[in-house]
């Protein structure tokens, strides 16, 4: 019996079709399923939402950031504001205002607004200076919110008392995701998808030609802060319990480029892809090798890197490309 391979590595608006069946499909979860369980898909969708974020920023703009756990955290403590501001020393928000939808939208403007005044100054950098100056801008902003310790707990904590309960917190992920990935889809295959990927191709070339390197840029890295926020306010909203460890980590960075880097950069399944071997990748090395687990995720980035640039998704997708050739010229006779 012939299999047709072609249906497992979809095309652009084949891979949003299965990608947005699969979600729908993951809405059941918290009805057949147990409390841990639940909470397995709800970070993998979670990270879902962090890889399109990082992917868009790092894989169609060019702009490698190592400190996406910088917006992912205040995200989170954004939203921790919002729905709980007494414990801050905020005034308390009134009716409508305070809701956790309201919290996980101005989660994700906060750190929009962060990119948009940092941004200019980060641009300055470029290659490897600009990751590391988005390492440095996670450092300082842990380093503060450690230190507040009126507005944030500091390394005791933040508790939130302003959550929708777990199920309807899983629902509204798995909508935001949905939501991400259209929104995602679309951008990139629009005039301003197109503009990032001229500067991530060739930023002298693009600019001779009448795109902006900064501009597009700044979209890139303005849209993708807004999503990852977004990220960090639902975990927040889904835990009820923040603090720079959890939420501000390095590792958060770290998984979510392996997420990425595992599917495939500059693709759309990718992150899709990725956060599914990911979530079961991750698991298995942290029951066999503990603590270690995100030091071996690592070194599969390098690996990765180094012997499958493309990811799971571009070998899949070469592997059938070869197989259609094969088929279509098969070899002589005789």
């Amino acid at each position: 019996m012939n299999v047709d391979l072609s249906t497992f590595v979809p095309s652009s608006k084949r891979g949003l079709g299965v990608a947005l069946v699969a979600l729908a499909a993951m809405l059941v979860v918290p009805f057949v399923t147990t409390s841990y369980e639940t909470g397995l898909a709800m970070t993998a969708l979670v990270y879902l939402i962090l890889a399109l974020s990082w992917n868009l920023l790092a894989g169609y703009a060019g702009q490698v950031s190592l400190g996406h756990a910088a917006f992912f955290g205040l995200g989170a403590y954004v939203a921790a504001w919002v729905t709980t501001p007494g414990a801050a020393g905020f005034p308390q928000l009134p009716g409508v205002l305070a809701h956790p939808i309201v919290a996980m939208v101005l989660g994700g403007i906060g750190p929009a607004l962060l990119a948009l005044v940092i941004g200019p100054v980060m641009f300055r950098l470029r290659g490897h200076y600009f990751s590391i100056g988005t390492l440095a801008l996670a450092a300082i902003i842990r380093l503060i919110l450690t230190n507040q310790r009126s507005i944030s707990g500091g390394s005791t904590g933040y508790y939130l008392n302003g959550g929708m309960g777990e199920v309807p917190t899983y629902l509204l992920t798995v909508v935001v995701a949905g939501i991400v990935a259209v929104a995602t889809y679309g951008i990139v295959n629009s005039r301003l998808g197109l503009g990032m990927q001229a500067i991530h191709d060739d930023e002298t070339a693009a600019s001779g030609l009448g795109v902006s390197p900064l501009r597009y840029k700044m979209y890139a890295f303005v849209i993708s802060s807004f999503f990852a926020g977004i990220a960090g306010a639902l975990y927040a909203l889904n835990s009820l319990y923040i603090n720079p460890t959890s939420t501000l980590e390095v590792t958060w960075t770290v998984d979510t480029l392996v997420v990425v880097i595992l599917g495939g950069m500059s693709t759309f399944p990718g992150p899709f892809l990725g956060t599914v071997v990911f979530m079961f990748l991750d698991n298995a090395l942290t029951s066999i090798v503990g603590s270690l687990a995100t030091t071996v995720e690592g070194v599969l980035i390098i690996l990765f890197v180094i012997f499958l640039p493309t990811g799971l998704y571009g070998y899949l997708k070469r592997y059938v490309s070869q197989m259609r050739s094969d088929d279509a010229n098969p070899p002589a006779e005789g």
